[in-house]
C-alpha cells in the first residue's frame, strides 16, 4: 500500500519542483518590446506586382482637352446630313474624352493613331464608317497597344457619336481644298 501512495505523489512533487524553474525561465525570456508592442523588422521585400498589359494614356495638359484641340475648324467637303454645327459640337465632345488617347486636335500619341490625316488603319474614313467604329470600338488594334472601348469609353448618345464622327471626318479633310 505504501508503494501506491508514493507513486501517486511523484507527479505532484515533480510539478511543484518544475513550477519555480518554469517561472524563472519565463521571467528571463521576456524580450524588451518598443512602444507599440512589436519588434522592429530589419527589412521587408516589396511584393512582386504584375505588370499592366496596356500602357497608361499620355498625359493631358490641363486645359488642352477643352475644345478638342484649340480653334474651331472650318469643315470642308462634308457628306450629306453633316453640318458645321455638328462638327463644332463634336470638337467639344472629342476634347472631353478622345484627346486622352488621340491627342488634342487628333494629332495621335503612343496610345492611339492620328485622326487628322487621310491614313486609316481599320476603315476607309467615310463618315458612316466613323460612326460605326466609334460605336463599336476597336477590340484588336493593328498598330497600337491598347484597344479602344465602344464610344471611346464615354457615355455618348447616338447623336453625340454622330457629332464626334463629324469632327473626326472634318479633321481628316483639312488638307484638301
Amino acid at each position: 500500500m505504501r508503494e501506491t501512495i508514493a507513486s501517486r505523489n511523484r507527479p505532484a512533487r515533480a510539478l511543484w519542483l518544475a513550477l519555480p524553474l518554469a517561472a524563472a525561465l519565463a521571467g528571463a525570456c521576456k524580450p524588451e518590446l518598443p512602444p507599440g508592442g512589436y519588434p522592429p523588422v530589419s527589412h521587408r521585400s516589396a511584393p512582386v506586382m504584375p505588370g499592366w498589359s496596356h500602357p497608361d494614356p499620355p498625359p493631358v495638359t490641363p486645359g488642352s482637352a477643352v475644345g478638342g484641340g484649340g480653334a474651331k475648324i472650318v469643315a470642308k467637303n462634308l457628306p450629306a446630313g453633316v453640318t458645321q454645327a455638328m462638327v463644332d459640337q463634336g470638337q467639344e465632345l472629342f476634347g472631353q474624352t478622345c484627346t486622352a488617347c488621340h491627342g488634342a486636335g487628333g494629332t495621335g500619341s503612343s496610345a492611339a493613331p492620328a485622326l487628322n490625316d487621310k491614313q486609316w488603319l481599320h476603315i476607309s474614313g467615310a463618315y458612316p464608317e466613323l460612326v460605326s467604329i466609334i460605336n463599336a470600338g476597336v477590340a484588336n488594334p493593328k498598330e497600337f497597344p491598347g484597344a479602344m472601348p465602344p464610344r471611346g469609353g464615354g457615355n455618348f448618345t447616338p447623336e453625340q457619336v454622330g457629332q464626334i464622327a463629324a469632327y473626326v471626318f472634318a479633321l481628316s479633310q483639312q488638307g484638301e481644298s
